[in-house]
């Protein structure tokens, strides 16, 4: 099983983002929560579907400059660039470990597992594990793959899923033949076309460019 999780989106401001998100499409957004390790924290909106966006901000410039984490380095690279808007997408997967032993085999490299943590606004703590195929934070992203603890990053409060599903996400690569290769190499993704890998709710297409879309039926990050 591979599924889309969320899309990660650079802010500078996520509570304000979160609520244009609001104004602009009459849906739901919410407080997620500290990343206290990192010095990073989030704003989500979850959608149906089990996928969600969310909007990350950095707190603690020096913390986040310490991590070791991909994705948290990643976050500081694409503000130092000033790049705010979606930068990395991650995949759900139910065993992490089943990727680590195709990324042995095939020489893929990778970083990780990574451990998360985060507390909830309302106190209730999530945890899960992250790995990361290497890739360069200048190129179009690899997505990274994240297991979850327990039934996963969904609101305790049910209501709070919008009614909106996922999609797909466009991946804009400067080489999208090789981007499509990888795709398929490392995450052994089915596809039913050269542009087209097919998820387990939703898909990936990749186009030329520099640039990632997220794809909620009809609303486009």
């Amino acid at each position: 099983m591979v599924a889309f999780d969320h899309l990660v989106i650079l802010s500078n401001d996520p509570a304000k983002d979160a609520s244009a998100f609001e104004n602009n499409h009459q849906l739901q957004a919410v407080q997620g929560g500290e990343h206290k390790d990192w010095g990073t924290y989030n704003h989500l909106a979850f959608m149906k579907n089990n996928s969600y966006v969310e909007w990350i901000g950095i707190r603690n410039q020096t913390l986040a400059k310490k991590s070791g984490n991909p994705l948290i380095q990643h976050t500081v690279h694409a503000s130092e660039q000033q790049t705010e808007g979606p930068i990395q997408f991650a995949l759900r997967v139910e065993n992490i470990d089943r990727f680590i032993d195709h990324f042995e085999t095939e020489g893929i490299a990778y970083k990780g597992p990574f451990p998360g943590r985060r507390v909830r606004a309302d106190g209730s703590v999530l945890e899960w594990r992250m790995l990361f195929p290497t890739y360069s934070f200048d190129e179009a992203p690899l997505p990274f793959l994240i297991e979850w603890s327990g039934e996963g990053n969904q609101p305790t409060d049910r209501s709070q899923i919008n009614e909106t599903s996922f999609s797909k996400v466009v991946v804009f690569a400067e080489h999208p033949q090789e981007y499509r290769k990888q795709l398929k190499n490392v995450y052994r993704l089915p596809t039913n076309s050269k542009s087209i890998f097919e998820l387990d709710n939703g898909m990936i297409e990749v186009k030329q460019g520099e640039q990632i879309e997220g794809h909620f039926n009809t609303i486009q990050f």
